[in-house]
């Protein structure tokens, strides 16, 4: 290929192309209108011509010839070079427009699979294609489009490269994208649905679901979901940590209780709705346990607050000192269970329970994530199963007591151990041709990551 002349600028006027092979990202018709607004003209034979395009599969036959030729100073353009310049040239208004007004969508295909062509401008012409009420991967076509969309906006396909091919591969892209328009675009895409059966807590299952979780969807898409009003997705609305006062007060208006559960776990609310969740005493209870706790609000919550609910709000996570302290003094074994586990428990109060030899308390303690080294030391050497157990799900217990955990080769300290992300490697390598261990090892992120540099390397 050495002996192709490039030009940083093509220069086409009055020229006569000869194009030799086939075009990747232009069809013949594009190139021939855009030649003629160039001011040259497509030739049929290559003796005519005063530059030629060496496209793709150029015929064998022509090979020596065009090879000759440009020993003469002919001009060979590769066909990449001339679709560089066509796309970045390309009236891209009027190629919309004549889209609307043909609802051509070979041509339409034929430009999304130019990928010389700025995302913008790609989900331009991707929001004018016609899925035909079919799913998203039922047709040729919609596979074709929606394999474009996967390779141009999904990350994970960079360590898996079958991704584009699977329907799955645009419900990830629509998880991870910062692009608004996309997320516009994918939603009033056919809707598609993953499998419920390994799904985690409050994972959305619809493309239309992401669409309404991700908190880079456009206002106008939120507004377009309330107003579609299906509780899954104004679910998955409440729960985007984007939307502003406005719609979270919509959606609190609404006075469904699944959707004002997912704006407390959200912390999506303002503090005139507060008094509407107390009052419902499903909403009560998670509010007391998800609720971002200030002085003001805790005490609130805690004057003439009743033993169940105590046990609520013991297990929330933002109580500081002194507000757990203040728990204590209510002495409720459930409620000090959950306080033992807090990271914001005072080491006094740890010390002050350990000496009580509660095998409850102790199993608590285990799972607590800010305990000195010296106190994960004390509570193995308890030797108590249970208390064993709970140092093995516990990510901060020290390398050198997970690695004892490991010698005990219990089958159940074991799972907990693959799944801990601060399990030594070495450790956890050793059990990755255990098929009952297998499937956890592969869900921690620490192994992942691991397994990620390895093939790398």
């Amino acid at each position: 290929m050495g002996y192709y002349a490039f030009m940083e600028n093509i220069q086409l006027e009055n020229q006569n192309i000869f194009f030799a092979g086939r075009g990747d990202k232009i069809d013949k018709s594009e190139l021939e209108k855009y030649l003629l607004q160039k001011g040259s003209v497509l030739v049929n034979s290559i003796n005519e011509a005063t530059i030629i395009i060496q496209g793709k599969f150029t015929p064998i036959h022509l090979e020596d010839t065009i090879y000759e030729l440009s020993k003469k100073q002919i001009q060979i353009i590769q066909i990449e070079k001339l679709e560089e310049e066509f796309s970045s040239n390309l009236d891209i208004d009027s190629i919309l427009m004549a889209i609307k007004i043909s609802k051509d969508n070979d041509r339409l295909i034929k430009l999304l699979s130019n990928n010389f062509f700025s995302d913008d401008i790609f989900v331009k012409l991707l929001k004018l294609y016609d899925f035909k009420n079919d799913d998203i991967y039922d047709s040729d076509d919609n596979r074709d489009v929606c394999t474009k969309i996967v390779e141009r906006f999904c990350s994970l396909i960079e360590t898996n490269h079958n991704i584009q091919y699977a329907p799955i591969g645009v419900y990830y892209t629509a998880l991870e994208t910062t692009n608004s328009n996309l997320l516009d675009v994918i939603y009033n895409m056919p809707n598609y649905t993953i499998s419920a059966k390994n799904a985690q807590e409050d994972q959305p299952l619809s493309l239309k679901e992401v669409v309404a979780l991700n908190p880079n969807s456009s206002k106008i898409t939120q507004l377009q979901i309330l107003k579609n009003s299906k509780i899954n997705e104004l679910k998955f609305l409440a729960l985007n940590e984007s939307i502003n006062l406005m719609i979270q007060k919509k959606l609190f208006e609404k006075n469904i209780e699944e959707i004002s559960l997912s704006l407390i776990k959200a912390n999506n609310y303002d503090d005139s709705f507060i008094d509407g969740f107390l009052n419902n005493q499903n909403l009560k209870k998670e509010f007391l346990k998800k609720a971002n706790l200030s002085l003001e609000l805790f005490n609130k919550l805690y004057k003439d607050i009743d033993d169940i609910n105590a046990v609520y709000l013991s297990s929330n996570l933002s109580l500081d000192e002194g507000m757990i302290n203040k728990l204590f003094e209510k002495n409720i074994d459930n409620a000090n269970i959950n306080l033992l586990k807090n990271k914001n428990c005072s080491k006094v109060k740890i010390e002050e329970f350990l000496k009580l030899q509660d095998k409850i308390y102790n199993i608590s303690i285990a799972h607590n994530t800010t305990l000195p080294t010296q106190l994960y030391l004390y509570l193995f050497s308890l030797d108590d199963y249970d208390v064993n157990l709970s140092l093995a799900q516990n990510i901060s217990t020290p390398k050198e007591v997970l690695k004892s955990l490991a010698a005990l080769n219990d089958r159940y300290i074991n799972e907990s151990l693959c799944a801990n992300i601060s399990t030594p490697i070495n450790i956890l390598l050793q059990y990755q041709y255990d098929g009952g261990l297998k499937n956890i090892i592969s869900n921690n992120d620490s192994f992942r990551e691991f397994t990620r540099k390895m093939v790398g390397m």
